[in-house]
């Protein structure tokens, strides 16, 4: 609740306390008196509850500028929940998964609907398709340029079309508008996405996010994330899970592979799986009676066979292609020179993180906190409306003599954490790159969050900008946590990313992150192409790789796809150097990489946003959106079908509510009460106040008499 609207309720107390004046005979003789003494000092206590801090919500914002939890109420005859089945289509061939999304929804109701969801996805998916289906006719959406697009869905629904609108809001963060849905009218939307598989520490892993977090928009850093109405999207509340009628989810994925595969398993879902031969297999939801769209679907599989040196996938072109390259690294070589490091860790702890995300956190740090060692330095940094650091003077070292008393002290400390609050996390992270870094010392930050805010952009363009030539991790918390920002900050940072969604995986993840900061796989990375002639490779620089996993490259290339590659680094202390082949025999003819190539090149220049230059790069990303038929931030799809449908009657507009993802509280959700009051309340206070030591004053008088 804002300033002005909590003004006015206290003011229309205030009034009635005003119409209904104690009576005069005597100073709480008669129950009436009483009475009003109740009222009068409840008053009080309610403005006290307006005016003093909350410490849960120390949020400013109105509450439509945050998620809140949907009330079911809609005007007479209409259907308030119109998404009625999300179904999941997954091929995953080779490196390569193509994906289809069916969302149907079907007006219940008696009157036409307008339906709005905002729905995740894949923060690597390169959208490229998306199909509008109405009984047996089926149309094919446009790609246009977003302002475009939504004149054109403007437009159609004012004639009564029925048509549908794809928004890209974030890459992982989608919005459908679906208009004119007719009374006993069932339409479906399918959308259609590829994205290329990643191998870490032996396994391959995909992901399918079901639900988006609910987003704090209160940073006082923030820039215009509060303008997005995308953000207050309606969450269900827990316990109305079990009363209102939640969409049918289903997913099916078909895993077909070049080598045999050993294993393929969940470890967020209960899977069936059927193998048909060694390098086939299917995989469909168990129905186990509990949800399966609120928490994200993780895939990993482990391949018999050992992994090739080099795996090249192209696609050709009239004048050449697009090709994506996979180069194995050296094996780990541990340094045997000991850097001094320090580990600034910046933990979550607003309310979103409260109970299990907190917990899942606290084993962590604990695991960071044990893996410190001798000449370590560290200091623990925690944020939610505001933001506390556990040693004031400094960080603190590890010598052997303490080490044990420190570490306990720290995790005593953190134990002690609940999560309750906003998430303002660019102050916090200016805080922390602003803490003085010790001579001779190499510094480490850490961020552990479920990522539930809406300043990524801003969060990136602070790293990039602050953190000097420190490394930032960036560690992922909870059943379904924004990817996007905790990828993008590994990324700005010049480290990694992590996502733990239990205990069991922030165990092991914990347990391994320091070994993997002070022994990267390779350093100082260069690939260098020689007797084919490269172009747009992408990434242009190569990050240093702190992982298991290989050198990836995604470029195109003019004429004939031969010659060599070249990889160079520095692996531990030693030099590393690998030269491989390029030519027929290593590759592999596929047919969707100049769409995957495209999507690459969008997320490098939106990375540029935060240089400046908006004007050109938002040209450049509109031209590919529209070249490669690749939706974007710039450009949206949009269907119409060409029948006027509704030529009377107002269009009811429906904003389908969300799950709140797995194990995330209620204290995520709504804006809360501003940590100071504002000046309406304080001066609504002042004339209560005075009007109540007015009737006290008055009536010891009438007593004494």
């Amino acid at each position: 609740m804002n300033g002005m609207k909590r003004s006015k309720t206290i003011f229309s107390c205030f009034c009635s306390l005003i119409a209904c004046p104690p009576e005069t005979s005597g100073w709480l003789r008669s129950p009436r008196d009483r009475s009003v003494h109740q009222i009068l000092f409840g008053a009080i206590f309610g403005l006290s509850l307006c005016v003093l801090p909350s410490s849960y919500g120390d949020e400013s914002i109105d509450q439509t500028e945050a998620p809140y939890f949907w009330v079911p109420s809609m005007e007479e005859g209409g259907d308030p929940l119109p998404l009625k089945s999300t179904k999941v289509d997954i091929v995953i061939e080779g490196l390569l998964a193509s994906v289809t999304v069916r969302q149907v929804y079907r007006n219940e109701g008696s009157v036409p609907l307008e339906a709005s969801y905002v729905f995740p996805g894949s923060t690597r998916a390169a959208v490229s398709g998306l199909r509008f289906v109405v009984g047996d006719r089926t149309i094919e959406a446009k790609i246009q340029e977003k302002e475009q697009a939504k004149k054109t869905y403007e437009t159609a629904k004012a004639e009564g079309k029925r048509t549908v609108l794809l928004e890209q809001h974030r890459p992982n963060v989608f919005q459908m508008k679906v208009a004119n849905i007719l009374p006993s009218d069932e339409v479906a939307v399918e959308l259609v996405y590829t994205e290329s598989l990643l191998r870490e520490n032996g396994d391959y892993e995909f992901v399918f996010p079901t639900v988006v977090g609910p987003r704090y928009a209160g940073d006082p850093e923030a820039k215009s994330s509060t303008e997005e109405e995308w953000i207050s999207s309606p969450y269900f509340a827990t316990d109305q899970s079990e009363e209102i009628s939640i969409p049918q989810f289903s997913l099916d994925l078909e895993l077909v592979q070049g080598q045999g595969i050993q294993r393929a398993f969940s470890p967020s879902h209960e899977l069936s799986v059927e193998f048909s031969d060694p390098r086939t297999a299917r995989l469909s939801l168990e129905n186990d009676g509990e949800r399966n769209d609120n928490r994200d679907f993780i895939l990993r599989y482990t391949l018999a066979d050992e992994e090739p040196e080099v795996g090249v996938l192209i696609t050709k072109t009239e004048d050449g292609g697009y090709f994506l390259v996979n180069l194995e690294p050296p094996a780990r070589k541990p340094t045997r020179v000991a850097v001094p490091r320090e580990y600034l860790f910046l933990l979550d702890v607003s309310g979103s993180m409260h109970g299990f995300p907190l917990d899942v956190s606290k084993k962590v740090m604990a695991g960071l906190i044990e893996g410190l060692v001798e000449g370590d330095s560290f200091n623990i940094i925690t944020f939610a409306g505001a933001s506390d650091v556990y040693s004031e003077n400094g960080s603190i070292r590890i010598d052997s003599g303490t080490a044990h008393q420190e570490k306990r002290r720290a995790m005593n400390w953190i134990n002690r954490l609940d999560g309750v609050g906003g998430t303002n996390l660019l102050p916090a992270l200016q805080r922390t790159l602003k803490i003085p870094r010790g001579d001779g010392t190499a510094r480490t930050v850490i961020v552990l969050t479920d990522g539930y805010v809406a300043v990524e952009q801003e969060t990136f363009e602070l790293i990039r900008n602050s953190l000097g030539e420190a490394n930032l991790f960036a560690f992922g918390i909870g059943s379904s946590v924004n990817r996007h920002l905790i990828e993008g900050m590994a990324r700005a940072g010049g480290g990694d990313e992590f996502v733990a969604t239990n205990g069991k995986e922030a165990e092991r993840v914990s347990s391994d992150l320091m070994e993997l900061v002070r022994n990267p796989v390779l350093t100082d990375i260069d690939l260098q192409f020689a007797g084919v002639e490269v172009t747009e490779l992408m990434p242009a620089r190569q990050p240093d790789l702190f992982l298991e996993r290989p050198v990836r490259v995604i470029g195109k290339f003019s004429g004939e796809w031969t010659g060599v590659a070249t990889l160079t680094g520095k692996s531990g202390r030693e030099s590393f150097e690998r030269t491989v082949e390029l030519g027929e025999m290593n590759t592999v003819a596929v047919d969707s990489l100049g769409l995957l190539w495209a999507r690459e090149k969008v997320r490098s220049l939106s990375d540029e946003l935060i240089f400046g230059n908006e004007d050109a790069i938002r040209k450049q990303i509109v031209a590919l959106g529209l070249e490669y038929r690749l939706l974007t931030k710039f450009t949206s799809f949009v269907a119409v079908e060409e029948i006027v449908v509704r030529t009377e009657g107002n269009l009811v507009p429906v904003q389908q509510p969300s799950p709140l993802p797995a194990g995330v509280s209620s204290l995520a959700v709504g804006a809360g009460v501003p940590a100071s009051p504002e000046p309406e309340t304080i001066g609504l206070v002042l004339i209560l106040g005075v009007t109540l030591g007015g009737f006290l004053w008055s009536s010891r008088k009438k007593v004494r008499k």
